[in-house]
């Protein structure tokens, strides 16, 4: 009997097989590093084919899920770093890592006073020259570098002397004095960017390297501006999201 439009149709037989080897891969106690049994028994375990197994273990391969080496057999590579976040909530870097199960390293910080530029000053709402404390920073999850951070807030809110012995990001050392930095929310801006020299250098990656852009004012419940950043993250790591509603009538 053939089936109607309405009636799921299966998935192919090999994506099946892909979805069961994933949960034995996560579930079955394997490594990174960890070699998988012979083709035969794995097909054996899985109750299927060695045609099909050899498709599915393909597909993973092309993902760098595994390592297939000549004469060795196949292994378990260690898994890509991923992060996925929606961007509804103003949070730090840290907190934001933290959530995912994933310990933040701070490689490289620098804390220094500035005078206002133009475009400093125009975000943060003060004449230019205004002394402001910036804080750059390079954060890394399991010495791979994820994120580098160039944040700014007025002197006068911030100096340099309370920030520099401290070993947070500058939003978080805000957050956690929320009461009295009267934190309220952010205008975000998005967008692709190549870094330059510098922050190419900070983050360990050549120059073509795309990287996802965030530029952030943050304002207190009067809608007046206490910091400004400018955060780049690498796509290859981060996925951000929002998430969409129809607007009510």
């Amino acid at each position: 009997m053939s089936s109607t439009a309405d009636e799921p149709r299966a998935l192919p037989r090999y994506i099946q097989v892909e979805a069961a080897l994933r949960t034995l891969l996560e579930t079955g106690g394997y490594r990174p590093g960890d070699k998988l049994p012979p083709e035969p028994s794995l097909a054996q375990q899985m109750e299927v084919s060695r045609a099909t197994l050899r498709e599915a273990l393909r597909s993973f391969e092309q993902q760098g899920i595994i390592s297939r080496r000549q004469g060795m057999g196949t292994f378990v590579n260690r898994r890509p770093l991923y992060i996925e976040s929606g961007l509804e909530t103003l949070e730090s870097i840290e907190l934001l890592l933290q959530s995912r199960q994933l310990t933040p390293t701070l490689k490289r910080r620098q804390a220094r006073s500035e005078r206002a530029l133009p475009k400093a000053a125009s975000r943060l709402a003060l004449k230019e020259g205004t002394p402001l404390t910036v804080v750059s920073s390079t954060y890394a999850v399991d010495e791979q570098c994820v994120a580098y951070l160039l944040e700014v807030a007025p002197a006068g809110l911030v100096a340099e002397e309370a920030i520099s012995g401290e070993t947070t990001s500058l939003l978080a050392y805000m957050i956690e004095e929320k009461g009295h930095f009267d934190i309220a929310y952010a205008v975000a801006h998005i967008a692709p960017i190549h870094g330059s020299e510098e922050i190419c250098a900070a983050l360990e990656i050549g120059s073509e390297t795309l990287l996802f852009f965030i530029d952030q004012t943050v304002y207190t419940s009067t809608n007046l501006p206490c910091y400004y950043s400018r955060n780049y993250y690498l796509p290859t790591v981060f996925d951000f999201h929002l998430i969409r509603r129809i607007r009510e009538t």
